[in-house]
C-alpha cells in the first residue's frame, strides 16, 4: 500500500510540473526550472532528523496539488556550476529539510530557483564559501572538507542540534533574516556547546527545548545571528 501511495504521489507531482522547463546549464539566474531530486548535491553534511520526520508527517496528509503549492511557496534555491566541458552540477543551497522530507514521501522531482551560477574558470568552493552557500562542519561543529559532503539528499546524516535550533527559530527565539543561509547551524553548534552535546531525543525534547529557549535569550547568545528573537522580548 505504501509503494502504491508513493507511486501515485510521484505521478501526480510530475503531472503538476509538466509545464515547467527542465533545469540545464542554460537556465538563467533567478530562473525557475524542475529537477530530479537525485541530481541535487547537498551543501551541508546533515539535517535535523526530528524536524524532517515532523515535516514528513505533515506532507503525508497533503494532496499532490498541496505539496506542489508548498514547494512553490517555500522556494528551493540551487546553484548551477559548470565544469570545463560545460556540463552542469546542481547544488542545493537551502531547504535541505524540506527536500529531504519530500524525498522520504516519494516526491522525486521539484521546482527550484537558480540563485547562483558558477563558471568553469571560477573557484567553485571558494565562491560557495564566500556566498555562504555551503556549511563545511559536522554535527558537532568540526570542520570538514567539501569532498566529505554527501552526494545525494538521501545520504544526509542526523545533526540533532539542528533540530533544536530550528524549533526555537520557529518559536521566534532568533531571527534567520537577514542571514538566510545556515544561520541555524551557527545556533546549533552554540547550543551543543552550551548543553555539553547531550543527546537530543524525543522523550527529552520538551525539557531540552525549554533549556535552549532560555539560552537563546541569554546575554551569552548576543553575538549569534538574529539575536534577540521576538520571543525574548516578551520573556
Amino acid at each position: 500500500m505504501k509503494q502504491l501511495f508513493l507511486a501515485v504521489l510521484w505521478v501526480s507531482i510530475s503531472a503538476c510540473a509538466q509545464d515547467r522547463s527542465v533545469c540545464s546549464a542554460e537556465t538563467p539566474l533567478k530562473g525557475e526550472c524542475r529537477i530530479a531530486l537525485e541530481q541535487l548535491h547537498p551543501t551541508q553534511g546533515g539535517v535535523g532528523m526530528i524536524q524532517v520526520e515532523d515535516e514528513v508527517a505533515g506532507l503525508k496528509n497533503d494532496s499532490p496539488q498541496k505539496i506542489e503549492k508548498r514547494i512553490a511557496k517555500k522556494v528551493i534555491p540551487i546553484v548551477i556550476a559548470q565544469n570545463a566541458s560545460g556540463e552542469p552540477t546542481y547544488y542545493l543551497v537551502d531547504r535541505h529539510h524540506l527536500t529531504s522530507a519530500l524525498w522520504r514521501v516519494g516526491v522525486r522531482e521539484a521546482q527550484v530557483t537558480v540563485v547562483g551560477k558558477i563558471a568553469p574558470n571560477e573557484d567553485l568552493w571558494g565562491t560557495m564559501v564566500k556566498n555562504h552557500w555551503v556549511w563545511l562542519k559536522d554535527a558537532k561543529g568540526q570542520s570538514i572538507k567539501s569532498e566529505q559532503l554527501p552526494q545525494r539528499i538521501a545520504d544526509m546524516t542526523d545533526y540533532p542540534y539542528r533540530s533544536l535550533a530550528g524549533m526555537i527559530e520557529d518559536d521566534g527565539y532568533f531571527n534567520k533574516w537577514p542571514n538566510p543561509y545556515f544561520a541555524e547551524f551557527v545556533w546549533a553548534e552554540w547550543l551543543g556547546q552550551q548543553m555539553n552535546w547531550q543527546a537530543v531525543t524525543r522523550d527529552q525534547l520538551a525539557q531540552q527545548r525549554k533549556q535552549a529557549e532560555k539560552l537563546a535569550c541569554s546575554p551569552q547568545a548576543k553575538g549569534l545571528p538574529g539575536y534577540p528573537g521576538r520571543a525574548c522580548l516578551f520573556d
